[in-house]
């Protein structure tokens, strides 16, 4: 093993806190990609170690990006997710699983993260910078299937990407509705919370609409392409009805 090999491999850069909130979304990896690339959930730990230490680390970064919104240190945010983005991909690099793709995906991580800064800390907001929030904050789920693709050496198709983004951005939406209160209670960032800032009372109204926009996005992809293919994404639809079919929009708190 080579010195810069054990230098970013060996080190410790991650906290069981950082662990344990990247579980849910290694869930939602292996829910959604797994089937696509007919892996097993026996197969999760051969590719743990990369994706649970990506991102273990995105976390660490929004948990210290929280502490400095909290203390309005917004200048701060952008050096936080740097320091992290260099570890990621001298990883990568380190394990030749870096692909041009997986480094975009998390420069538009580090975009989110500021914009998300400027969006809690601003009186005023726009509709088109919520939405370019809400779309660049699933980079990191982007980024984690561009990895999974790395490391399970399966063949790249930006097609399943461009299917899977629209799903991606309304699992996200849907979350924020269930977490919308405790987000409110603790000023966390949350699409809906945004939403309100902007629309106001109306603003349930408004966000079934953003709901129903991606989820014509989505068939509109899905149905350009051949009808075999098609066949590797519907079980994923049919199981996100499902796990969100019961949530409801909550009533506006009109926190402005």
């Amino acid at each position: 093993m080579t010195t810069l090999t054990s230098n970013v491999v060996m080190r410790p850069y991650v906290s069981y806190w950082g662990m344990h909130k990247s579980a849910r979304i290694l869930d939602l990896i292996t829910s959604l990609y797994f089937p696509l690339y007919e892996l097993s959930y026996k197969d999760f730990f051969a590719y743990y170690p990369v994706l649970g230490f990506v991102e273990a680390l995105v976390y660490e970064v929004d948990e210290a990006v929280e502490a400095l919104q909290e203390k309005e240190l917004f200048s701060e945010v952008k050096n936080s997710w740097n320091q992290k983005h260099k570890i990621i991909i001298d990883v990568l690099k380190t394990r030749n699983l870096y692909h041009s793709l997986i480094e975009q995906e998390l420069e538009n991580l580090g975009k989110y993260f500021e914009l998300e800064s400027q969006l809690l800390s601003q009186k005023d907001v726009t509709y088109e910078d919520i939405i370019k929030a809400t779309e660049l904050r699933t980079s990191d789920i982007r980024a984690l299937h561009g990895i999974l693709v790395q490391v399970a050496k399966k063949t790249y198709d930006q097609k399943t990407f461009d299917v899977m983004w629209p799903l991606e951005v309304l699992i996200d939406i849907y979350d924020d509705i269930t977490d919308y209160k405790d987000d409110v209670d603790k000023n966390h960032y949350n699409t809906y919370r945004m939403f309100v800032k902007f629309y106001g009372k109306k603003a349930p109204d408004y966000l079934k609409k953003e709901l129903a926009r991606y989820e014509s996005l989505f068939v509109k992809r899905l149905d350009s392409l051949p009808r075999k293919e098609q066949k590797r994404f519907i079980k994923l639809v049919s199981e996100l009805e499902k796990d969100n079919s019961d949530k409801t929009i909550p009533q506006p708190i009109l926190e402005w």
